[in-house]
């Protein structure tokens, strides 16, 4: 596991731009625009961007989660294609509530947990340059789903089908993907560990193609996904 002090300390080239910031309990989009040079027409754009989380949770495990596992096809477990971890910090002073990878444009996007139901999906124009959403740009979330208590019973009463509906509970946990190029999926699927999502890109408040990977807790809003990417 990474420990708390190398994913506070690591301090790589500041690759994404993007994103939001704010307590627990309260959704305060980011703006870099001025500083970075986008226009101040830019709206805030389309969808529900994540809570924000606290720097305390930086290398922290947390059992109840449910996603593990690297989030692209690219090269897993490259700690090197890291350009900023959680609560890395912006150079306006606030705290960046993700992972970035550097992966090449197209790279393929992954679910990382056993089973979640797609709960955001949005898209862009053509031009990308009018795609904001919070700074996300082109962006996906999936909200993680837990087994029933008596899943093996439950199992057991739909034909031994494990992908029974009645047999997962949605855990309130979710990942968003965030400067995406592509969605491969739609709000509402079911998706399962390791089907493509869609594909990244440079969208939104970003400079250089990347992805941002965000993990949000239902108790304590974002939460560190380095420890659980391995």
């Amino acid at each position: 596991m990474m420990s708390k002090r190398l994913v506070l300390l690591a301090l790589p080239l500041l690759t994404c731009l993007c994103c939001v910031a704010g307590a627990v309990g309260a959704i305060t989009p980011m703006n870099h625009r001025g500083w970075y040079g986008y226009s101040p027409d830019y709206g805030p754009g389309d969808g529900e961007p994540p809570e924000g989380g606290n720097c305390d949770n930086a290398g922290v495990v947390y059992p109840d989660n449910p996603f593990g596992g690297w989030p692209t096809d690219y090269e897993p477990g490259e700690w090197g294609l890291v350009t900023f971890y959680y609560c890395n910090i912006y150079p306006d002073g606030s705290p960046h509530w993700g992972v970035d990878l550097a992966v090449p444009e197209g790279t393929t996007i992954l679910a990382t947990t056993d089973r979640a139901i797609v709960r955001q999906v949005e898209s862009c124009p053509d031009n990308e340059y009018d795609c904001w959403n919070y700074g996300m740009g082109r962006y996906l979330q999936i909200e993680a789903q837990i087994r029933v208590d008596d899943y093996d019973a439950c199992v057991e009463s739909h034909a031994g089908d494990t992908d029974a509906d009645d047999c997962w509970l949605n855990s309130g946990w979710l990942a968003t993907y965030m400067h995406l190029q592509s969605v491969t999926v739609s709000a509402s699927q079911i998706v399962h560990r390791g089907e493509a999502l869609g594909t990244t890109d440079n969208s939104g408040n970003s400079n250089g193609t990347h992805l941002h990977y965000q993990l949000n807790s239902p108790a304590v809003g974002a939460v560190d996904p380095a420890p659980t990417m391995y």
